[in-house]
């Protein structure tokens, strides 16, 4: 042993002096982005992230549910972190695999398909330290021509009402109908930060904290489509608000989750997710009226299929292959699965 102020013998080296890194600076906002045959989408994503910071610490991580395109050809380097599935797990468990690998106090849901306007990240970061109650913040989102997807965004949390105006074309032979006019905030004023019950999830920073408490994305509503609308739902019952923040925007060109997936897929996830949520959320008198008003609208489909009135992406048979399926699984109770969430 050498005590301090004793000479070092000569046989003895003294300990190499190593020099010391930089610290890395923590990340206020932790970027998720999961893909699925996002090639088309991803570069201009992520290409925006940087000016949409405007010098915010940011981490970004990419969790790709098994592309077969080239997606991650176009997101490798600049400092991107990607963790790639051997499977599509869907939307749910990517978010949630990803912010287990994330540090951020802030998480940024973000989709492929959204283009951040330059300081929007900021402006909804510093949003969220001005007001503590706030759980979450959205952007506006705008189109390709950079008009307000208000329609799309701003909803509040469903009820069998505005399910069953879905469903049954209510929302689109009576547009105006007070049901769906109070479903998509058409009484909100976007010129101004305000709260809202479910904005679209597609650009979303939410609180870790938040994260930490409500927990996880619900996995069952997989791959796609009402996970979103559930964790609002969430969020509200543990007495949080969720606001849109005009100062901040986003461009969402659409349809990134969409273009992969054929039509008879989507119809049938998306009732399912819609029973999965119904049952849920919803008084069981309620969600079985849901089913019965599901039942019908795939009746009236039928008829409108046979008629020459088909979906245009689809054509009549398919699209007619696609309601049967959706009917016999409604009136099966889709065999009861959603009895376990």
């Amino acid at each position: 042993m050498i005590l301090a102020g004793e000479p070092v013998p000569e046989d003895e080296e003294r300990p190499a002096m190593r020099p010391v890194a930089p610290l890395r600076p923590l990340a206020e906002v932790s970027v998720i982005v999961v893909t699925w045959n996002s090639e088309r989408w991803i570069r201009r994503c992520l290409d925006a992230v940087p000016a949409a910071c405007d010098g915010l610490p940011v981490e970004v991580l990419i969790r790709d549910n098994a592309s077969e395109d080239a997606t991650l050809d176009r997101v490798r380097g600049n400092g991107i972190r990607v963790l790639r599935s051997a499977t599509n797990d869907g939307f749910a468990a990517g978010v949630n695999r990803a912010i287990g690998e994330t540090s951020g106090r802030f998480i940024f849901l973000l989709n492929p398909d959204c283009e951040l306007a330059p300081g929007s990240l900021r402006a909804l970061a510093a949003f969220l330290d001005e007001h503590p109650e706030a759980a979450a913040a959205a952007p506006l989102l705008l189109d390709e021509r950079g008009g307000l997807q208000r329609e799309f965004q701003l909803r509040r949390l469903p009820t069998l009402a505005s399910l069953a105006s879905q469903v049954l074309f209510l929302d689109k032979l009576f547009p105006n109908n007070r049901v769906t006019a109070r479903y998509r905030y058409r009484d909100l004023d976007v010129a101004k930060a305000q709260p809202v019950e479910q904005p679209a999830a597609a650009a979303l920073l939410l609180r870790r904290e938040v994260f930490d408490e409500v927990g996880p994305l619900d996995e069952q509503f997989s791959p796609a489509w009402f996970e979103d609308v559930d964790y609002c739902q969430r969020i509200a019952r543990s007495g949080r608000s969720i606001w849109v923040v005009p100062q901040a925007g986003a461009r969402h060109f659409g349809g990134a989750s969409l273009e992969h997936v054929p039509f008879a897929q989507f119809v049938d996830v998306w009732y399912r997710n819609m029973w999965r949520y119904a049952r849920k959320w919803l008084a069981p008198g309620k969600a079985e009226t849901l089913r019965w008003t599901i039942i019908t609208g795939m009746l009236l489909r039928l008829a409108a299929s046979l008629a020459g009135f088909a979906h245009p992406e689809a054509g009549r048979w398919k699209a007619f292959a696609a309601y049967r399926t959706v009917l016999e699984k409604a009136w099966h109770r889709w065999d009861d699965s959603s009895r376990s969430s």
